[in-house]
């Protein structure tokens, strides 16, 4: 937990810091717009300097570092990545915050900022990577909690496309994409982000940290590209990791059985595997 702005033993602690660089409460730019946050889109905004701050140093913000931000929201974390001299490609969905980003933030960041009106789920990262200047693409961002599951399974179709990402999750997303075979948390999207990525734990944040505030804990992750994922990024591969956690506490011989039939028991062999194991293992 060195350097996070939070305890995970003590989650009400806050840490303040109103002299990080580039930050705005979000509430005060809120009323100065009229805007409220739209439950709809899960918008929760981060009100704490700290995290901005941290999520900033664990995406290696700086001069000339090209991150692309996701859900920028009032542009809070935006302001905080431009004082750092990265460059920012700020995608939101909401075009209310689009106006704003582009009313506030676009004409003092001196070139350094693109506000892109976009569906995360539906970003395509390989190409927004490619686009001049080119070169290593980051990605930060306090994900929408309804869309989180696909933002990351998104982020494992474009893994070749980035040198890293710091992500907001809730914390029990945290926990599954911690977890090891044969943890109760250990499920598919563990076995897909985790064949992607190294992850690692950055912070716990509490719910006072948010405006409005939600109901559960959130964590801030890091995500660092393995040199060669550990599954093949296919269909066939993601049903058959369905598969099996659909039925995690069955038989690897049962739970193939309605994906492979009379064939599960050869396939298994062919593998090298007790086909009396569990799934979940």
């Amino acid at each position: 937990m060195s350097g996070c702005p939070y305890d995970a033993r003590d989650a009400r602690r806050c840490v303040r810091d109103d002299s990080v660089s580039g930050f705005e409460d979000p509430r005060a730019v809120l009323r100065r717009y009229g805007l409220r946050p739209r439950r709809a889109l899960s918008q929760c905004l981060l009100v704490r300097p700290s995290v901005h701050a941290a999520i900033a140093r664990a995406v290696g913000a700086g001069p000339g570092v090209r991150v692309c931000e996701i859900g920028a929201g009032v542009g809070t974390l935006t302001g905080v990545l431009l004082a750092t001299g990265a460059r920012v490609v700020a995608v939101e969905k909401d075009p209310a915050m689009v106006a704003l980003l582009e009313r506030e933030w676009v004409p003092r960041a001196g070139g350094a900022l693109r506000v892109l009106q976009a569906d995360a789920t539906r970003l395509d990262l390989t190409a927004l990577g490619a686009e001049p200047p080119g070169g290593p693409l980051r990605l930060a961002g306090n994900l929408p909690y309804h869309v989180t599951g696909l933002l990351l399974r998104r982020l494992c179709e474009h893994v070749g496309a980035l040198e890293r990402a710091v992500v907001m999750v809730q914390r029990e997303v945290r926990d599954r994409l911690l977890a090891a075979p044969g943890q109760p948390t250990w499920g598919a999207l563990g076995v897909f982000v985790s064949a992607c990525f190294r992850v690692s734990h950055v912070a716990t944040v509490p719910p006072q940290a948010f405006h409005p505030r939600p109901r559960v804990h959130s964590a801030i992750v890091r995500l660092d590209p393995r040199p060669q994922p550990l599954l093949p990024q296919t269909a066939s591969c993601a049903q058959l990791v369905r598969a099996l956690f659909a039925a995690r506490r069955k038989t690897l011989h049962n739970a193939l059985r309605p994906l492979c039939g009379p064939s599960a028991e050869r396939v298994l062999a062919a593998a090298g595997l007790d086909p009396d194991r569990r799934g979940e293992t």
